[in-house]
């Protein structure tokens, strides 16, 4: 019989409660809330262009992209009729702008052509929706969680470049982020603050180089700090 890989056994599921327990104590130490709050906020369209833009580069190039393509268009539904080359100018800022467009043109065209209303989209269940976003081309499930819950007020747990390499340094999971989605989603409860406070967590501890391990509230369950300090607390 095949391994059921997307299972977590039971110390792994108490390793995300304890962690969960710790972010719900600890979340005054980043500006969670703040971000939160932007959480139903806009309008799904522009929920939609402004996360296929983030894709591949930093939240800042990524506001200078999108703010360049609000001061020029009305309704993300225009940029399906204006000039390509133009359009392109307007997000080269963010890097891979010609990919991104043609994203952004297809996710329009499949939500006007199936919903009359976009914002229809958040009327369906969270697993239908999720569904219908991650079948058109460029929205993966880390997108569409983050359309789902910025644009429809999902509560949902997408799986970044942060949040992936601090599950997998925990110990709970390890692959794609993808298959780390797909098997540790489930366990969080509090799923978007989660998520947030271990982007920030990511970006200012659990860094990609130079982890700063001891300022880390996580290192009593870290499996990545017991190995490289050879202690525990």
């Amino acid at each position: 019989m095949a391994k059921k890989e997307n299972i977590l056994d039971r110390d792994k599921v108490r390793k995300i409660q304890k962690i969960e327990r710790i972010i719900l104590s600890k979340k005054d130490m980043y500006p969670v809330q703040e971000f939160l709050n932007r959480k139903k906020s806009g309008d799904i369209l522009d929920v939609v262009v402004k996360t296929i833009l983030s894709q591949n580069t930093s939240d800042n190039l990524r506001d200078i992209a999108f703010e360049n393509l609000k001061r020029r268009f009305k309704d993300m539904r225009e940029i399906l009729r204006a000039d390509e080359a133009e359009v392109v100018e307007l997000i080269r800022v963010c890097g891979l702008p010609r990919v991104k467009l043609k994203r952004i043109k297809s996710a329009i065209q499949r939500i006007i052509e199936r919903f009359e209303n976009p914002e229809e989209l958040c009327k369906l269940t969270k697993d239908s929706a999720f569904s219908f976003l991650t079948s058109i081309d460029g929205i993966g499930p880390k997108s569409a969680e983050v359309i789902l819950a910025f644009g429809c007020g999902f509560d949902t747990f997408p799986v970044d470049t942060h949040v992936s390499r601090i599950i997998r340094r925990l110990g709970i999971a390890d692959g794609s982020r993808e298959k780390i989605y797909r098997i540790v989603s489930p366990h969080f409860k509090n799923k978007i603050l989660s998520h947030v406070f271990l982007i920030y967590h990511g970006r200012n501890v659990c860094r990609a180089r130079n982890p700063r391990c001891d300022l880390c509230v996580f290192r009593r369950y870290c499996d990545y700090f017991m190995k490289s300090k050879g202690e525990g607390f």
